[in-house]
């Protein structure tokens, strides 16, 4: 009976670490360089097992253990290569720095590159969703009037005005409402939030559930004010909990993960220049039509501190025979080198995941990446890279989230590889065609959005014409009057 006891809380204890190393993996997939070295810090000084390797741990390496590394290096690459290429011979190989630092890792700092603005960014996410012409209307209205913090500071009913008079469509406050719904579904989470309030609460509805997200809400939810003035023990007194877990929920899942200002995290203007770090390199050696995936490696190594890594041997060896104060250090040594494994299981992970990923979109935008020219992307979704590496497809959205990669011709995010179909198209190439229809018209008597789509029909392109209008708005080209108007 006590054997199968021992045996049911065995099991119960691996589960719980298998799905605490899954919502630890998510945190970390999602994560920019940026933030995971905060990230990485904060780790470090929470699990005492845990440390950053020295340069004289290096060295040491280097001196007393450089076959050992050696092998281990050259291991991941071969194991890395059969996993992703197979009998496919279209890569022909790929360059893995993920598993260690070395003394000759070369580090990668922040590169400029241009960015969308948030404008441009959640219009582009909106023309991926399913809805009419006047929910499309009112919900573009509703971006338009978004601060440059992400705060929509205007009334449904004054906006519902605006659709009205300004653009001819009769609509309600309650219609308005609804499309506000939406718009805060489009990232960053928070976007499109009312007040301060409402923005917390917009992330953490995003977050993975878990109990100490639920408290977090609730004390959003129902005790802002107290919240604010950081009145912590009145918080746990109203809601019968420990003042302990209350902090903990407030530190690590409200001041910590959560921006208040959600639109702050795009440029302002389109010409603004943005500092951000590449996480891979994809290199073309075109006399030999071959493209290189590289994952940078911008992550400092980790070990487990020597002290702990001989205490917890110790104490596997000594047996049963313990008095209360060792058992007791014991288990505390114990968690500590156990949450110390995961933490370095999870960032080999994280590294694996990503170079998968990226891999995997090579493949199949491989013209792309051989020419350099837009046209040649593909339609792709999410699912289809996540059918190729085996994961889930959430996992797949955290993993292109935030990250980029170095080309030959410039820098690229990694969200920008995907786009729906068109008839066997990409997105890309119907504006593509839609801009040239537009440069060939004649400017005096320019093509209508009708016109436009029976042209882009007789290319192959079954567009309605909302679709038509919406893209032309899209590439920020005015409608017919105005291109006439113009043209005088």
């Amino acid at each position: 009976m006590a054997k199968n006891q021992s045996l049911v809380q065995e099991q119960t204890l691996k589960q719980r670490q298998a799905l605490e190393q899954q919502r630890l993996l998510g945190q970390v997939l999602e994560k920019s360089d940026a933030e995971m070295a905060e990230f990485i810090d904060n780790k470090v000084n929470e699990i005492q097992a845990l440390e950053k390797k020295s340069d004289d741990d290096e060295n040491y390496n280097e001196e007393n253990g450089q076959e050992k590394e050696k092998h281990s290096e050259r291991q991941g690459n071969d194991e890395t290569i059969g996993a992703d290429s197979g009998d496919d011979d279209t890569m022909a190989w790929y360059r893995y720095f993920a598993n260690n630092r070395s003394l000759d890792d070369e580090y990668h700092g922040p590169t400029a590159v241009s960015e969308k603005t948030m404008q441009e960014a959640l219009l582009d996410q909106l023309g991926e969703l399913e809805l009419d012409e006047t929910q499309q209307v009112i919900a573009q209205t509703i971006v338009g009037n978004l601060e440059d913090t992400g705060y929509l500071r205007r009334s449904a009913t004054e906006i519902a005005d605006d659709v009205t008079f300004n653009d001819g469509y009769y609509v309600d406050a309650t219609q308005v409402e609804e499309m506000i719904d939406v718009v805060q579904t489009l990232d960053p989470a928070g976007i499109g939030a009312r007040d301060v309030r409402e923005c917390i609460l917009l992330q953490l509805k995003r977050k993975q559930h878990s109990r100490d997200v639920d408290i977090a809400t609730e004390i959003v939810e129902k005790y802002f004010d107290e919240l604010v003035n950081m009145r912590l023990d009145t918080i746990a007194r109203k809601m019968g909990l420990d003042k302990g877990k209350v902090e903990d929920a407030v530190k690590n899942h409200i001041r910590r993960g959560i921006y208040p200002y959600p639109g702050n995290t795009f440029t302002s203007r389109a010409d603004t220049i943005q500092q951000v770090t590449p996480d891979f390199d994809v290199e073309l050696d075109e006399e030999n039509e071959r493209l290189t995936v590289t994952l940078r490696n911008n992550i400092p190594a980790l070990q487990i501190s020597e002290s702990y890594a001989m205490q917890n041997e110790r104490y596997k060896q000594a047996g049963s025979q313990l008095t209360v104060k060792e058992a007791k250090e014991k288990k505390q040594i114990q968690d500590a080198y156990q949450r110390a494994s995961m933490f370095i299981e999870v960032l080999k992970q994280r590294q694996d995941t990503l170079f998968k990923t990226m891999s995997a979109i090579v493949k199949c935008q491989r013209d792309y990446f051989m020419s350099g020219d837009e046209r040649d992307l593909k339609p792709l979704g999410q699912q289809q890279i996540a059918d190729m590496i085996g994961k889930d497809v959430s996992v797949v959205s955290r993993a292109v989230s935030n990250k980029y990669v170095q080309m030959p011709w410039g820098i690229k995010s990694l969200r920008s590889f995907f786009s729906e179909g068109i008839n066997g198209a990409s997105r890309h190439e119907v504006y593509d065609d839609l801009k040239r229809l537009v440069d060939g018209e004649d400017k005096a008597h320019p093509l209508s959005d009708d016109a436009l789509c029976e042209r882009l029909k007789a290319m192959g392109y079954v567009l309605e014409r909302r679709t038509v209008a919406k893209y032309r708005d899209q590439l920020k080209i005015p409608s017919s009057t105005i291109r006439r108007k113009m043209a005088r």
